[in-house]
């Protein structure tokens, strides 16, 4: 009879305690200890995943700039650059800002490809230095994120733009500013020779867009 009633306490203690009444479903049912086994695993795996993106996207776009560095000097590009016929994910121009220690090679195209190089140049855009609005695109936290901190431009800041057959320099003349992702006005053309900057905003959100927005120093380059 005392063992009936020591058994009898137990049971009245896991019925009572929340706790244990899940660690006796979870010993009748071994299917279910498996499953919460398996979506840890998976969850475990989704964590891994998502923390090292970043890190993977930062090592390939760190060996890209490598060879677009290299390109970007080549008597080949040169003559495609003054042909015309440079293509998506060439290199175009390197890109300097010193406010923030940049210092990056953009290609042409803003297509996910192309971009993976950190910045890309809007096709539809004039050439850096020419006349018009010249618009370029650059990630914030993956592919190098280059443009991570150009939310700390400022009025005055310079920006200059090394292409194949020369450079010039751009000043930024308004504090950064957010818009709809899909504003393409920032990137329309103009009579003055301008530098439109893009990036998702706020950091790691692509819910809206930075812009900043330079002035050419100086006469543009001939078209």
């Amino acid at each position: 009879m005392a063992e009936e009633g020591g058994a009898t306490d137990v049971m009245v203690k896991a019925g009572s305690d929340p706790l244990g009444r899940v660690v006796a479903f979870l010993r009748r049912r071994p299917w279910v200890r498996r499953l919460l086994s398996a979506l840890s695993v998976g969850l475990l795996l989704a964590a891994v995943g998502l923390l090292g993106y970043p890190f993977y996207t930062n090592l390939y776009q760190d060996r890209l700039q490598r060879k677009l560095g290299h390109q970007l000097a080549s008597p080949g590009l040169e003559e495609a650059y003054r042909s015309g016929t440079l293509g998506t994910g060439d290199a175009l121009t390197r890109l300097r800002i010193p406010a923030i220690d940049l210092d990056v090679v953009v290609v042409e195209g803003t297509t996910a490809s192309a971009l993976r190089a950190g910045a890309g140049h809007y096709v539809n855009t004039p050439l850096p230095c020419e006349a018009g609005n010249v618009g370029i695109a650059g990630h914030r936290t993956t592919y190098g994120r280059p443009f991570n901190h150009v939310d700390l431009l400022q009025p005055g800041d310079t920006i200059t733009l090394q292409t194949p057959v020369g450079q010039c320099t751009y000043r930024v003349d308004q504090a950064p500013f957010a818009t709809s992702p899909f504003d393409t006005s920032v990137v329309a053309n103009t009579h003055d020779a301008m530098l439109t900057l893009t990036t998702c905003h706020p950091k790691g959100s692509a819910r809206q867009r930075l812009i900043i927005k330079a002035r050419l120093v100086g006469q543009p380059a001939p078209a």
